[in-house]
């Protein structure tokens, strides 16, 4: 499959609605694992789900890579994606298991992925240097 076709087909909206369903459903599941009567008794079938999910995020994180080619690191939102489904990869023990915790931050790709939140974001930020300036 070609790049262009591969970049549509990405982007299209009911593949990005599926990939929001799945940050929603794996912000659940997340959230889930914190109640130690839920982790006892549904703990296997959380995890195994999460990893689904992961999967499922690191397949349209190589599609993208494959699709966009090095302009996928000019896109800040892409860079950021790229990070969050990065740090989900490093293993989980040891001293790395701080890690595991950041695994929430997959829930703020909604922003990138549903347009009003995003633009609210966008404006944040470029509203930091006046909101420096006023506190000054």
């Amino acid at each position: 499959m070609n790049r262009e076709k591969l970049k549509n087909f990405i982007e299209y909206k009911s593949v990005q609605n599926f990939i929001i369903g799945l940050i929603i459903l794996n912000s659940i599941t997340i959230g889930l694992e914190t109640f130690e009567y839920i982790m006892l008794n549904f703990g296997r079938t959380l995890l195994l789900i999460d990893k689904i999910i992961l999967v499922v995020f690191v397949i349209e994180i190589l599609i993208k890579l494959y699709a966009y080619g090095f302009s996928f690191f000019k896109n800040g939102w892409n860079i950021f994606d790229f990070s969050i489904v990065a740090i989900a990869l490093l293993p989980a023990s040891g001293a790395l298991a701080i890690l595991r915790s950041l695994r929430i931050f997959r829930s703020l790709r909604l922003i990138k992925n549903v347009p009003k939140l995003r633009s609210i974001v966008e404006s944040l930020f470029h509203s930091l240097p006046s909101l420096v300036w006023i506190f000054v």
